[in-house]
């Protein structure tokens, strides 16, 4: 069975259940979508739901491809979504359907989560694409609206945010409003700029205030919480003026 091949969890978690439950449903009545976002579960439980759907769709292991962050890495690169574009042109190999899963979605860099925007607008033939995240916000909204949501039951925010949290970028927030922006000024010059090094910033801000809006109840970091995530998708689609962008942000959310 794929599950086996694949080392994941059998499992007879209700949510699990009621997820294939849905697909099958989906699969039987010809709804099925190009592209699917399973989000907010526990990562292995996801996984395997992907996995016993392609399963059920009799769907040769051959004609599965996935990926995630490569052992000694924290993203996954263009090079990978590339290697999925190619597996999901080819004809299936003994199977009506191609299926390709992206496990930790939201680790995609700017560049590879490009590139998959490009092969979310021309799906092709037989293919099946599912990302998977427990982190969707993490994702851009050009990406997420091309993807048809299958939600399941919420892990705990603490469980994940200390993986995005970087207290040294935390931090920055906590000086004087004159020294963040000497820093941004600093990072932003063309000869020092990272885009992902300052989305990793952008990310440590985004899940520190959720932590604190949960923790603390006070729903006005809400406020600060949009305005991340409203520059995030702005640097990724649009040739906006970064240096400006988080100025700006800086403004709004300066604590």
């Amino acid at each position: 069975m794929l599950r086996s091949e694949f080392s994941t969890i059998a499992g007879q978690h209700n949510n699990f259940n009621y997820m294939l439950k849905f697909l099958k449903n989906a699969a039987k009545n010809g709804k099925l979508a190009h592209a699917y976002l399973f989000y907010n579960g526990v990562n292995q439980e996801m996984m395997n739901t992907a996995l016993e759907f392609a399963e059920f769709l009799k769907t040769d292991k051959f004609d599965i491809l996935c990926i995630a962050p490569k052992e000694d890495k924290k993203e996954i690169i263009i090079n990978q979504i590339k290697e999925i574009k190619k597996h999901l042109t080819l004809s299936p190999y003994n199977s009506f359907y191609k299926f390709a899963i992206i496990n930790n979605a939201e680790t995609m860099n700017i560049e590879a989560s490009n590139a998959l925007l490009k092969t979310l607008e021309e799906p092709t033939g037989n293919t099946i694409l599912i990302l998977v995240t427990s982190l969707p916000d993490l994702l851009p909204k050009t990406i997420l609206s091309r993807l048809q949501e299958v939600r399941f039951k919420s892990v705990s925010l603490n469980k994940t945010a200390k993986d995005f949290i970087n207290e040294e970028h935390v931090n920055i927030l906590n000086k004087p409003l004159n020294d963040i922006l000497k820093h941004i000024e600093k990072i932003t010059k063309s000869e020092n700029k990272d885009i992902n090094e300052i989305f990793t910033i952008l990310n440590s801000w985004l899940f520190w205030f959720r932590e604190k809006l949960i923790t603390e109840h006070d729903f006005s970091l809400l406020n600060k919480i949009k305005e991340i995530n409203k520059i995030k998708d702005l640097i990724s689609n649009t040739n906006i003026n970064t240096r400006l962008a988080l100025e700006n942000l800086v403004l709004e959310i300066y604590v």
